[in-house]
């Protein structure tokens, strides 16, 4: 009850300080406009009478605009183009109830000088809140450890506005940037006080206890080395994540988190066309088939951006199928999110799907992908990667889907696994369906996801937490990274660019050390390796490589218009033969013949598949050399 009186109380003193404003800004409008404090009796007079109904109809149009329900401390340019349209109407009716009262004569002039003074009047207390409640113009004693904020741009003055608010969370001293043209100068009540090659001079000249990194785009070659330095110096590394959550001036205390593994990993964001992906996408029944997991479920939210007729979530676990559906119900409530559990390798069930749903789009991630346990079961991986695939693949062709993008792997290039070569053979059967449909049938490769179920980070981040051992494979085993968002939006884009039979192939960047990412998971932890916790090298797995591979050496690509994609060269397929091929493939599963048919028959299909090749070092394929003009 208090709180709501004392509410009350502060709107009422708000009121009456506009309703001053309001009537000096007219007075001072008539000064302005007449040059005299005498002002004419034949303009002040019409005035004085309609002041209080004008008084009363400003206030009320500020009112019903909530200009007296907004957080001024946080005031936006959204909250100035409000306060302008309230003064507009303001003005608009001073000049209806002047015209009422037969004082048609005022000249126009005044309404003008009204709106401009009443702007900077009203706006002007308000702002002037914001001002000091964001930075620090009244010294004050530190509170919280001292921080350095690196990043002067727009998220480094949102985080330091953030802090100036919570105190007690971190005392910012100043700014670092990589734009030398900043040194020195000054933003808000702090100053730009190097670049980063400076970090380690200023964190010991201003005894710096924490770093906040407020550099959205940044990537981990930059991240890297600031990382390195905080931890030899002892100062607690922060971040603030993804651009998306500093646009709007959103950020909060609760943003700014530790460094992650995927911080040092990644790199800039992509860019993709939004214009050309809408275009294939908006108003479309698109299908993500494995919609559960990693890929599958990304795919979806970002499909679901673009508005979707409805969004058909295909996966066999109704688990991971339902929770999807949920994340999307929650974030993107005004798209269909259709959730289906079934079986792609179920000819009946996925021709009744087809039939119902007609889906334009399909998105193509099921797949049984873990390495080893696919070597031991090699007939449930045809079954479900080859068997699932070209059923799809076939419904797709016969149901004349506008677009099928299939998800493929590094691992399927000189495949020397179950999994790979199967994923070699997907590839094979889009690009075969492709010369003949009118379907547009693209294939997609690319290397690891950061985090995704299975994968070594969260395998790496359980073994931490136990106190260790770390376990790898071989200390010079290298893979090829990419984040989960990244991944999507570059399928998706590769999606809206593909003719039909392409294999565009991503670009990961240089490959990742296992056992360097070992090391930087365990001193992310606080903790030694070797020291407080282990590592231990435990041999190859079957069916891994030492290095995987996007392309081999020999094979040539095609530059497209996009800097991350790539289309790789191939000649046309043998239809007939493929055909013979995988029928004989999955007659063999089916029948449960033994491993050593099966993978005899996956080389008749895949001739450079060689499971004898396990663990061979090989040069991994450079894209970028081989890439020729298109």
């Amino acid at each position: 009850m208090r709180r709501r009186l004392l509410f009350y109380v502060k709107i009422g003193a708000n009121m009456a300080l506009d309703a001053a404003l309001i009537n000096a800004a007219v007075y001072l409008s008539l000064y302005l406009r007449f040059d005299t404090p005498d002002l004419p009796l034949a303009y002040l007079t019409p005035y004085l009478k309609v002041a209080p109904e004008f008084t009363a109809g400003t206030l009320l149009i500020l009112a019903l605009t909530r200009m007296y329900h907004r957080l001024w401390q946080y005031a936006g340019f959204k909250d100035a183009q409000v306060l302008v349209g309230a003064v507009g109407a303001s003005a608009v009716y001073l000049g209806a109830l002047l015209f009422w009262t037969r004082a048609s004569h005022y000249p126009r002039a005044v309404f003008l000088l009204y709106a401009v003074l009443a702007v900077a009047m009203l706006g002007g207390w308000r702002f002037l809140l914001r001002s000091f409640y964001d930075f620090n113009w009244l010294p004050r004693a530190p509170r919280g450890p001292r921080v350095l904020i690196v990043g002067a741009g727009k998220a480094g003055q949102l985080v330091a506005q953030e802090l100036s608010r919570h105190p007690e969370t971190g005392y910012a001293i100043g700014f670092l940037d990589d734009d030398e043209r900043k040194t020195g100068m000054q933003i808000g009540s702090l100053r730009v006080l190097g670049r980063l090659e400076n970090f380690r001079a200023i964190v010991r000249q201003y005894g710096v206890e924490q770093a906040i990194v407020a550099m959205p785009s940044v990537g981990g070659k930059v991240l890297r080395p600031l990382v390195e330095q905080s931890r030899e110096l002892g100062v607690k590394m922060r971040i603030l994540p993804g651009i998306n959550q500093v646009i709007g001036g959103q950020v909060r205390v609760s943003q700014i988190r530790d460094v992650q593994i995927e911080d040092l990993l990644q790199r800039e964001p992509a860019s993709v066309d939004l214009a050309e992906i809408a275009g294939y996408l908006t108003g479309r029944v698109v299908m993500v088939t494995g919609a559960g997991g990693t890929i599958g479920s990304e795919l979806a939210r970002q499909v679901a951006q673009f508005a979707p007729r409805r969004l058909l979530l295909l996966g066999i676990d109704e688990t991971s199928v339902f929770e999807t559906q949920r994340q999307l119900a929650l974030a993107y409530p005004e798209v269909t999110a259709v959730p289906l559990v079934a079986d792609v390798r179920d000819v009946q069930r996925m021709t009744q799907i087809f039939e119902r749903e007609k889906p334009q789009v399909i998105f193509h991630a099921a797949a049984h992908k873990h390495v080893p346990l696919m070597e031991i079961q090699p007939e449930e991986a045809v079954r479900n990667n080859v068997q699932g695939s070209w059923t799809l693949v076939d419904l797709a062709h016969r149901a004349e889907v506008e677009s099928f993008v299939f998800i493929s792997t590094d691992k399927a290039v000189n495949p020397t696994s179950v999994y790979g070569a199967t994923k070699r053979i997907g590839e094979l059967l889009v690009r075969g369906y492709a010369q003949h449909s009118r379907t547009r049938f693209v294939s997609v490769r690319f290397g690891n996801v950061l985090g995704s179920r299975g994968s070594v980070i969260p395998i790496f981040q359980q073994q931490i937490a136990q106190g260790g051992p770390v376990t790898i494979t071989h200390p010079d085993m290298t893979r090829y990274f990419m984040t989960v968002t990244e991944a999507a939006q570059l399928v998706i884009q590769a999606g809206a660019m593909g003719q039909g039979g392409e294999i565009f192939v991503l670009d990961m960047g240089d490959p990742i050390r296992i056992w360097d990412l070992a090391t930087n998971l365990i001193r992310l932890s606080g903790l030694r390796p070797g020291i407080d916790v282990d590592i231990a090298v435990v041999g190859l797995r079957p069916g891994e490589k030492l290095h995987e591979e996007l392309l081999t050496p020999e094979d040539r690509t095609r530059v497209t218009r996009h800097q991350r994609i790539f289309i790789h060269a191939e000649p046309p397929v043998d239809v007939s033969g493929l055909f013979r091929g995988v029928e004989e493939l999955i007659r063999r599963a089916e029948e449960g013949q033994s491993a050593e048919r099966i993978r005899a028959q996956l080389k008749v299909v895949v001739p450079e598949y060689r499971p004898e090749a396990q663990g061979v070092i090989r040069v991994a394929g450079g894209e970028r050399a081989h890439a020729v003009e298109s």
